[in-house]
């Protein structure tokens, strides 16, 4: 059996106003910045680079928050944590806007179905690290779990 799952990386940034960046994407409204690994390239290297691209921010990650799955179409999204560092945000191809916003009005900001159950794990200060399975069309939780962070 030949196995082909894509991986895409997500980051939640923080300012030093504990404000949280967003970027108006094209086609899901607003979002975190984030995008597919690239054959060859780490988690880490990916997501500096995709919240480059889409919002001009320098960021150094600075925690792992949560797994899920797309059981039908294996597709894996790994989601962290990051601390902006600098830079001047801009727009590009994958963002129409980019801006910082506080907790509440990312909530508010962010409709897309997956995205929104993404970004509530992303705000959720209890320790623990997230991983469900869904599926998109309609967006459904298949299996939720959440793991206490550290070691026995």
């Amino acid at each position: 059996m030949e196995y082909t799952h894509f991986v895409s990386v997500a980051g939640l940034v923080y300012n030093d106003k504990d404000e949280v960046l967003l970027l108006e994407s094209p086609r899901r409204g607003w979002e975190y910045p984030g995008g597919m690994v690239e054959p060859g390239e780490t988690l880490q290297d990916a997501l500096i680079r995709e919240i480059k691209e889409e919002t001009g921010a320098d960021v150094e990650i600075t925690g792992f928050i949560g797994v899920c799955k797309n059981i039908q179409k294996d597709v894996v999204n790994i989601d962290f944590s990051c601390k902006y560092l600098g830079g001047t945000l801009v727009t590009s191809d994958e963002s129409l806007h980019v801006k910082w916003v506080n907790k509440e009005e990312a909530l508010d900001l962010v409709t897309f179905p997956l995205t929104k159950k993404r970004l509530e794990n992303m705000l959720a200060e209890n320790n623990k690290v997230s991983c469900f399975n869904f599926k998109r069309e309609p967006f459904e939780v298949i299996v939720e779990d959440k793991y206490s962070v550290g070691r026995k």
